[in-house]
């Protein structure tokens, strides 16, 4: 038997530990998985959504609200999209007003309007599953629009547009 002076020794392994570290390595490989899984919505909520921002109007371009400015026929501020894009780790669609208001804004603005959900849907919740007022009120009010009774008002508009 050779015996190398530079070789280290094993330290043991409980079964314990064992079973802490496939844990981690298999928790490592899906968490991304499900982190981009997307809130799956009906295409009448859009149209709706649509309907009421701008009537879905494809050459609104940019409005001024009383703040800022929002684009395209579902009104998105520059900030939705720049959180959106945050966490879907690229700038979609290219800019903010190119992905709101060019040729492909429909389904631009609805990824936009998909990856926002799922940052903030759980976040706005306290954790239990998002519904679909919960999104439509996220959409006009921000991460914390769930929350807040001033877009309770918008729910009545997108709620009576769903049937």
């Amino acid at each position: 038997n050779f015996h190398n002076p530079n070789r280290q020794k094993r330290i043991p392994m409980s079964s314990m530990q064992g079973v802490l570290l496939i844990t981690a390595l298999l928790a490592g490989c899906f968490a991304n998985r499900f982190a981009l899984a997307l809130p799956n919505l009906p295409d009448k909520f859009f149209r709706c959504i649509c309907k009421i921002e701008s009537n879905c109007n494809p050459s609104i371009g940019c409005v001024n609200d009383p703040v800022t400015l929002s684009c395209g026929p579902y009104q998105i501020k520059e900030a939705y999209w720049q959180d959106a894009s945050e966490f879907a780790g690229e700038h979609i669609g290219g800019g903010w007003k190119s992905c709101t208001t060019g040729p492909d804004k429909m389904s631009c603005s609805k990824k936009v309007m998909l990856n926002y959900f799922q940052r903030y849907g759980r976040y706005c919740t306290g954790g239990r599953e998002p519904t679909i007022e919960d999104y439509a009120r996220i959409h006009n009010g921000g991460p914390h629009g769930c929350r807040h009774s001033s877009t309770d008002g918008y729910w009545a508009k997108v709620s009576r547009c769903l049937g």
